[in-house]
């Protein structure tokens, strides 16, 4: 204790001494213009789980972004900046491009295998390469994620248990052709028994509202995490089939939730072959 103690007040007197110096250290920060958009960029093509389906390079504008040789290239089923791994560094990262129309250009092994363009706002935004051929979708990011405002009627929890999850629906029929419905979306904490929505039923293309999902710490000594239920329901009430390779059966999945942290989970696929349909979690912070 002794030792931590005297680590503590060392570092204090090297801070006090350096603020005495007649140096000082400057942290120029590029703020972001007033007329430009903000985004993360997600390829959710249904494909082939190999990374010979990934993005050499990202143009915006003619302009290269990212590239595989540089930052890192756009990975199927993954998105741009950052990665989608559990405690991501890059969480909450976005582009910066002027608003108003927007080209797009991915390249493949030297050929140029997408361009299209889209209208991208000020603001914070999602945009989405869901087929080669097709324009992406562009969906509001909801940001800020968290609001200080009390709790709802009827709702109990503090801010040290709860998550956020977004539900984005993608999901194919069969190539080419969208799922025709809506998706119902809800959560479980895997010690419960009642099923709550993930915002209300969204079409293709759409995307529920970041819904707040309660979270109980399973590790004491921990920043918080617990596992979750996932499930879909169609229009009719009845639970999501797709097919697994040989037979139908009724889509369910979990996810590690961490307390604090804001999802968007990607439904994406095909129902009815495959590449078959799953959830893509991206970490939004």
């Amino acid at each position: 204790m002794k030792k931590i103690r005297f680590s503590i007040i060392a570092l204090a007197a090297l801070l006090v001494l350096g603020s005495c110096s007649k140096h000082k250290n400057l942290f120029p920060l590029d703020k972001m213009p007033e007329d430009w958009a903000e985004f993360q960029i997600h390829y959710m093509e249904p494909s082939a789980n190999a990374t010979k389906y990934n993005i050499d390079s990202l143009y915006i504008n003619d302009e290269l972004y990212a590239s595989k040789n540089g930052s890192s290239s756009l990975q199927y089923y993954n998105g741009l900046p950052g990665r989608n791994n559990s405690g991501d560094m890059y969480a909450g990262r976005f582009f910066g491009v002027k608003a108003g129309n927007v080209n797009i250009k991915c390249m493949r092994g030297g050929e140029v295998v997408y361009d299209q363009n889209c209208n991208l706002t000020v603001g914070k935004q999602n945009v989405i390469i869901h087929d080669l051929n097709q324009p992406p979708i562009v969906i509001d990011n909801q940001f800020p994620y968290w609001r200080m405002t009390a709790p709802a009627s009827g709702e109990n929890w503090n801010s040290d248990s709860v998550g956020k999850v977004m539900f984005v629906n993608l999901l194919y029929e069969s190539p080419g052709v969208p799922y025709p419905g809506k998706l119902q979306y809800q959560w479980k904490r895997r010690s419960g028994t009642e099923w709550a929505n993930i915002g209300e039923p969204v079409g293709f293309g759409e995307a529920t509202e970041r819904t707040t999902v309660i979270i109980h710490k399973t590790v004491f000594n921990s920043s918080g995490y617990e596992n979750v239920d996932y499930r879909i329901l169609t229009e009719s009430g009845d639970e999501l089939q797709k097919w697994n390779g040989s037979k139908y059966v009724t889509y369910s999945d979990y996810w590690t939730c961490y307390i604090g942290r804001v999802y968007m989970h990607f439904f994406r696929g095909y129902r009815t072959t495959t590449p078959a349909c799953n959830v893509s979690q991206w970490n939004s912070l």
